[in-house]
């Protein structure tokens, strides 16, 4: 296959350096994304199978590709990636839309979600949820103190778990509580999930909870096996920290549900203890699924939870889990759900592929890359001095801060909400709230970093900078 590579000026030698033998256009324009498809309107581009242009550039690719009868498609964003897109150039047919390193991406998780799901074969199910067996691990959300929430909060809360990627939602019931509340929660949120568990260990709170429907009873024990009697066809999670004990209590709650799950007991205290209790079950009992507390971890460490859920998950896989609980209790488990459900692929993708949990198509990198884009050369440069006058916009100030997933910025003649900094201020902007270039370069930076904080879940307060940690 010919390919033609098209860049502009300043990336000439990167697009060289790194093009694999194919023809390089450089074009009478500085920068390669400011290409559109005029510039190439008068060139002549027979000869070519495939003409690459630069993955930002903007233009009616598929009607200039009618109009010169070859196919031209966007390359990747970045020339360093070049090698990777023409090792499968001739393999993956590329995108007008879509610049080519993000589409082989896209094609890499799409891989992965059809090969994890169609192995999604369980032991048993709730409600149509694959439990155990070669299934992909199943993520259990608990909504703490569900009994204390109001109905509308309530809901939201479920929806948002579900959003985030939960595959069962449990009702976590405190020492005191009102029945009436008990059932007025798994009433609410029977209507909203699949599959729904109540965590208690109250034989009065679970007999209600089952005659409310809940599908998935946490947790049971030598201390409260008098609840057995209640179950119907619900799947119950049995706790138990010795072993032999967990194993003797499984065979007992067997002779009255086949849907039972083992839970040897993640704790924070004694990790490596704790993961070989679950290594010992798995040995002795390959078939009963298991279920890792996973936010007995996350709780408890302070540390940020995607590096945390991505290495306990990628453990629970190999040791034989089949259920990762967790919760989104605190400002920093937030993203938890998400994160598993997103662990539990590249876990159970790496399985399967039997290779290192990377490369799949989907990952937890947060803050860091996996690659480091070479820089440009540093030119002779004016450095910068930080302006300490203050001169009051006669137009008005502005208030930012963020609320129920919104920023807002409050002006004194107009409130303005929006989700990303460009809206809001091109917003300001047409309404001429600005008359002074420094306010509208603040604004811009304040807006900026509470976007930053919005998608990272993180506090905002206007004028301070955001935390990043101690780096």
């Amino acid at each position: 296959m010919k390919v033609l590579l098209v860049t502009g000026r300043f990336a000439e030698k990167m697009v060289r350096e790194n093009s694999g033998g194919a023809d390089v256009l450089v074009l009478d324009i500085d920068v390669a994304a400011f290409i559109t498809d005029k510039h190439l309107e008068d060139i002549n581009l027979s000869g070519y199978d495939l003409v690459l242009v630069p993955g930002l550039a903007k233009g009616n690719w598929r009607k200039l590709e009618e109009k010169k009868g070859v196919a031209i498609r966007l390359g990747p964003v970045h020339a360093y990636d070049i090698p990777k897109v023409m090792e499968v150039i001739e393999e993956i047919e590329l995108s007008h839309e879509i610049p080519a390193d993000r589409l082989l991406n896209l094609n890499r998780e799409e891989e992965l979600f059809k090969l994890v799901n169609g192995l999604d074969v369980g032991v048993f199910d709730i409600n149509g949820i694959q439990i155990g067996g070669n299934s992909r691990m199943k993520i259990v959300a608990e909504i703490v103190d569900a009994t204390e929430l109001e109905r509308d909060e309530l809901i939201q809360r479920i929806e948002y778990y579900l959003e985030s990627g939960a595959d069962i939602i449990d009702l976590g019931i405190p020492i005191s509580y009102d029945l009436s509340d008990v059932r007025r929660a798994v009433k609410t949120a029977r209507d909203y999930c699949d599959a729904l568990s109540i965590d208690t260990f109250s034989k009065k709170a679970i007999e209600v909870g089952i005659a409310a429907g809940v599908d998935m009873i946490m947790s049971i024990s030598l201390k409260n096996l008098e609840v057995l009697e209640l179950i119907k066809d619900q799947a119950v999670v049995v706790v138990e920290k010795n072993v032999d004990m967990l194993k003797h209590t499984v065979e007992l709650v067997k002779t009255k549900t086949n849907k039972v799950i083992a839970d040897p007991v993640l704790e924070i205290f004694g990790v490596f203890e704790s993961l070989s209790r679950y290594k010992r079950f798995r040995e002795i009992d390959p078939i009963t699924p298991m279920l890792f507390g996973v936010g007995n971890i996350t709780e408890l460490f302070d540390a940020d939870s995607h590096g945390i859920n991505a290495i306990i998950a990628y453990i629970a896989e190999e040791i034989g889990a089949d259920l990762l609980f967790t919760t989104e209790a605190s400002p920093k488990t937030v993203n938890s759900i998400r994160e598993l459900k997103i662990a539990s692929y590249m876990s159970k993708g790496s399985k399967i592929k039997k290779t290192p949990p990377k490369d799949l198509g989907l990952s937890l990198l947060v803050i860091k890359e996996k690659v480091r884009y070479p820089e440009a050369e540093l030119p002779d440069c004016l450095k910068a001095k930080e302006k300490k006058e203050f001169i009051r916009d006669p137009k008005g100030d502005f208030r930012i801060w963020l609320s129920k997933g919104w920023i807002v910025c409050s002006h004194e003649k107009v409130c303005v909400v929006g989700k990303d900094a460009k809206s809001i201020i091109d917003t300001v902007l047409d309404l001429d709230l600005v008359s002074r270039l420094d306010h509208a370069a603040y604004l811009g930076r304040e807006l900026k970093k509470a976007e930053i904080a919005l998608r990272l879940k993180k506090n905002y307060i206007q004028d301070q900078e955001l935390n990043f940690g101690i780096y």
